[in-house]
């Protein structure tokens, strides 16, 4: 995700920059931007969950959360939603007004990554951490 979001920013400053307006660069500004932070974000949460860990028997163990990967999903599919739709608006200048409508499916994106967070958020503040 991290990869995508700089390939495509990058794209867009030196692809768009003299093809499209500067409102449709700041959208593409945008739907980069998000990529770049959730992904960062998962990032961190998934090097600090690796120390969360469950012992039994002897036996390390890592819990099964399905709330935890929901909510992972949550972001993941909001991020490529909102990300995505913002890419599409901000094309309309070049190819057409083909896809102005597709910046209506943006807020979906932003609900999926909001309750994903807070999700994330619940499983930090439920589980305690182990050190073993």
């Amino acid at each position: 995700m991290l990869g995508a979001a700089v390939i495509l920013g990058a794209f867009g400053v030196h692809g768009l920059e003299k093809k499209i307006s500067l409102h449709y660069l700041g959208t593409w500004k945008t739907a980069s931007e998000y990529l770049v932070y959730n992904a960062l974000g998962l990032m961190a949460f998934a090097s600090y969950k690796s120390s969360f860990r469950q012992v039994v028997d002897g036996v390390v163990q890592h819990r099964n959360n399905l709330g935890l990967r929901i909510s992972i999903f949550a972001i993941i599919l909001g991020v490529i939603i909102f990300s995505m739709s913002l890419y599409l608006v901000s094309l309309n200048q070049l190819i057409g007004e083909k896809f102005k409508s597709m910046g209506m499916v943006a807020p979906l994106g932003g609900i999926l990554m909001a309750f994903g967070w807070i999700g994330v958020g619940n499983y930090f503040l439920t589980h305690k951490r182990q050190k073993l």
